[in-house]
């Protein structure tokens, strides 16, 4: 991974295919809106910060992705609260952005999911996720590969803490378009509870 510091409040980021595979981001078909899509921009940013002293701090973040020929990609990575830096009205009278708290049912569902070559390598990762709270199914698809589908109510620190952990065993891949696939394509293995019942075997 290599970095360009343009100005003081933008960085491109060059990722290369393997590094676009370390943190599980999809270059070509990734979902800005996606929570393992933010996940991984987020870890991105921190493994950078150290050596280039980008830090956003509590300022929005544009960030713009472009695949490249070789399989990786770039990133350009804006500070919105810093487009005004020098202005002193910013200076004596900074405004405040006052953002209303989400009511349970505006708090969307976050989830993903993970495909396996192997059974095994399935049931090893249930037994590792004791402490999952959320909904879980297993599925087999008709090539033979093996998902697990995992569904978290509320923010995304439901799932974020398990996402190292299932970056271990393949890629993650985006729930919905996931579902989709296995309802034409795939027959459910275990559609409620997976992650304690497979575990436990």
């Amino acid at each position: 991974m290599e970095w360009i510091r343009i100005g003081t409040h933008k960085l491109k980021i060059m990722l290369s295919a393997e590094d676009a595979r370390r943190y599980a981001l999809d270059c070509e078909r990734a979902d800005y809106t996606d929570l393992v899509t933010k996940d991984a921009f987020r870890e991105i940013l921190t493994d950078v910060r150290a050596a280039s002293g980008f830090e956003a701090g509590d300022d929005k973040i544009y960030i713009q992705m472009y695949p490249s020929k070789t399989g990786g990609c770039e990133l350009f990575v804006t500070r919105m609260g810093l487009a005004f830096e020098d202005s002193e009205a910013v200076k004596i009278a900074p405004v405040a952005q006052v953002q209303k708290p989400k009511s349970p049912e505006t708090v969307r569902k976050k989830g993903a999911a993970l495909r396996f070559s192997t059974l095994e390598e399935l049931l090893h990762l249930c037994r590792r996720l004791p402490a999952f709270e959320g909904k879980s199914s297993a599925w087999r698809d008709e090539h033979g590969s093996w998902w697990l589908l995992l569904c978290a109510e509320g923010t995304p620190e439901a799932l974020q803490r398990c996402f190292r952990l299932l970056r271990e065993y393949g890629k993650l891949h985006d729930l919905k378009r996931t579902e989709l696939l296995l309802c034409e394509h795939g027959r459910p293995v275990c559609t409620a509870d997976a992650v304690r019942v497979l575990g436990a075997l």
